[in-house]
């Protein structure tokens, strides 16, 4: 039997959405247990830094590991699914930088949700709209190396982009940056466009909803 996987999280995309695409993509077997909300204060406990996801690993044998916090998992996957770039330390690290940029894109836009009024929460959106996005997408679309980030290989890099792709389509709809100013990210837009097209945008289509 060979390895499979558990990924532990509410029936939400959030920060379980990229181990699952990294899962689907890397066509490994695994399956989404999912926590119900009523039960969290218990589990909450249970957990290695009282958050999730958490990953489990089902060995071959039968053995069972745990993993915990997102950015930990997304890496551990990458490697282990071959979705990391080059065979080099340096080269990994460079696809854990895009990572950490994305990652800290998406911590500037995620409080916003929880601002108390509509007028805060409109006023921060337009802001991040006009302003936030399109500054850290210039950088990255300067760091592609064509057609992916790293050249002729999908990577995680590539697959957080593309999940970013779609929460802000969630959240913008047509007012999305990558759609709005897409004669500005033309390298971007064309990652978006290749993953959408394959297993990537089938997870999307199919299994990233679940209600």
């Amino acid at each position: 039997m060979a390895t499979s996987y558990e990924v532990h999280y509410p029936t939400v995309t959030g920060r379980a959405d990229l181990p699952r695409m990294l899962l689907e993509v890397g066509g490994a077997s695994y399956r989404n247990v999912f926590i119900d909300y009523a039960e969290w204060p218990v589990l909450k406990e249970t957990k290695a830094f009282g958050k999730v996801p958490n990953l489990v690993i089902v060995e071959s044998d039968g053995s069972r590991k745990e993993l915990f916090e997102t950015h930990a998992i997304d890496a551990y996957l990458a490697e282990v699914l071959d979705l990391m770039p080059g065979p080099s330390a340096f080269e990994r690290a460079q696809a854990i930088s895009v990572l950490s940029s994305l990652y800290e894109l998406e911590d500037k836009i995620f409080p916003v949700l929880f601002f108390p009024t509509l007028e805060a929460r409109r006023t921060a959106h337009e802001k991040h709209i006009a302003e936030t996005i399109p500054t850290y997408l210039k950088y990255h679309e300067r760091f592609v190396r064509r057609p992916y980030y790293f050249g002729d290989k999908v990577t995680v890099a590539d697959l957080e982009l593309y999940q970013m792709y779609l929460w802000f389509e969630e959240m913008y709809r047509e007012r999305n940056p990558l759609r709005t100013r897409a004669d500005e990210f033309p390298k971007l837009n064309r990652i978006v466009e290749a993953l959408a097209a394959g297993k990537a945008g089938d997870y999307a289509r199919h299994r990233r909803e679940f209600g």
